[in-house]
């Protein structure tokens, strides 16, 4: 049972649902399975990837600086928390990217004794500072069904902290708390969050992920600096403690190198051809447009082109595949479709981005036809 839970557990241990169904599974269904698993599983570095490592590092190192020189190095001999912010549009690669760096970094693995360096804690709406303790519990192992006072869960935050010897906690999707348009849950939060950079018996260092709008956080006008004295303050720590990585969009030229270098290696793993995406190409320019530019989405589409390719017992990876990739995975009609229709420059594909982050998402549309206007 995970620490600071407050109920018991005397009853038979429950199934695991997921790997219920998957035992279910036929073997050449299986074997699908693994090959999916191992296109999906793939990571394709940029130099973006360099930038997140060396802000890490940076952490890292500050987390460990030794306050008083002669004294030996430990958790009750260091200095404050420092914070990034990595910013970028939906389908960037944000989370991927972490998790990359994370996977098998000894610096945040478990440590023996059930310590965890790190958390990692998904903002959901409405961003209330409540809300947000109560999320950050849960990610720390907490696993009681009462919902705790503000004051409450926030007290129980810290003592987790210290108990799991976390030194990183990493907030992600946190425009959302910049869609709380109450002033006074805003200035609570930048208390918290500067409370958590500062605190005198265990600091921890803060990673924020989320879209451009986060950005908001660290400006002036976020809350009403002149009202609240000590929320000025707290906002002026926020801001000179955090520190930004950028994840710029895809350019076609400028990151050739890079698409190059991954295409061939989906292309070894998948063993089949991607030749349609050379350099230059217009599907190449087609995938780049329906991505909106943007790295996760480029690899996304190309992982689901190539596993219909795959199903369907074909060695070179067709248009129609991306198509249909494309479709099934936005929901968008034909006329809509970068990969079914020439008009597909003029195509505002950022509309399935904006979708996607709406709280309330529309029902789905009817499955796009297969018909092609190249196909006529």
């Amino acid at each position: 049972m995970a620490r600071g839970s407050s109920e018991k557990d005397d009853g038979p241990a429950r199934l695991d649902a997921v790997a219920r169904w998957r035992s279910l599974l036929g073997p050449s269904t299986l074997s699908h399975l693994a090959f999916k698993e191992k296109l999906r599983a793939h990571y394709v570095e940029t130099y973006r990837d360099e930038l997140l490592r060396n802000e890490m590092e940076m952490i890292i190192e500050n987390t460990v600086l030794k306050r008083q020189l002669d004294r030996p190095a430990g958790a009750d001999n260091r200095g404050e928390g420092t914070a990034i912010a990595i910013v970028a549009e939906s389908g960037a690669g944000k989370s991927r990217a972490m998790l990359h760096y994370l996977d098998g970094n000894e610096f945040f693995a478990e440590i023996p004794g059930g310590g965890r360096p790190l958390i990692r804690v998904a903002v959901k709406a409405p961003a209330i500072l409540r809300n947000l303790g109560m999320a950050t519990l849960r990610a720390a192992g907490y696993a009681s069904r009462i919902e705790k006072l503000q004051s409450e869960s926030w007290a129980q935050v810290q003592f987790l902290l210290r108990d799991l010897q976390t030194l990183v906690v990493n907030y992600e999707e946190c425009q959302r708390i910049i869609q709380n348009a109450n002033r006074k849950d805003r200035k609570l939060i930048v208390e918290t969050f500067a409370g958590l950079l500062t605190d005198l018996d265990w600091p921890v260092s803060l990673i924020f992920s989320g879209l451009p709008a986060l950005e908001s956080l660290f400006q002036t006008d976020f809350i009403d600096l002149k009202a609240d004295p000590k929320a000025a303050e707290a906002h002026d720590t926020l801001r000179r403690r955090t520190r930004f990585v950028p994840f710029p969009s895809i350019d076609l030229e400028a990151d050739r190198k890079d698409l190059d270098r991954g295409l061939r290696e989906y292309q070894k793993i998948g063993d089949v051809s991607l030749a349609l995406l050379a350099h230059r190409s217009e599907t190449r320019a087609r995938l780049h447009h329906a991505a909106s530019r943007q790295f996760g989405l480029f690899w996304q589409y190309v992982v689901s082109a190539i596993d219909i390719c795959v199903r369907s017992e074909r060695k070179e990876v067709a248009i129609d595949d991306f198509a249909d990739g494309y479709a099934a995975e936005t929901q968008q009609p034909l006329e809509l479709n970068p990969f079914a229709v020439d008009h597909w420059e003029t195509i505002d594909t950022s509309v399935v981005q904006h979708r996607e982050q709406e709280e309330t998402p529309e029902p789905k549309k009817a499955r796009p036809e297969r018909r092609r206007e190249h196909d006529k």
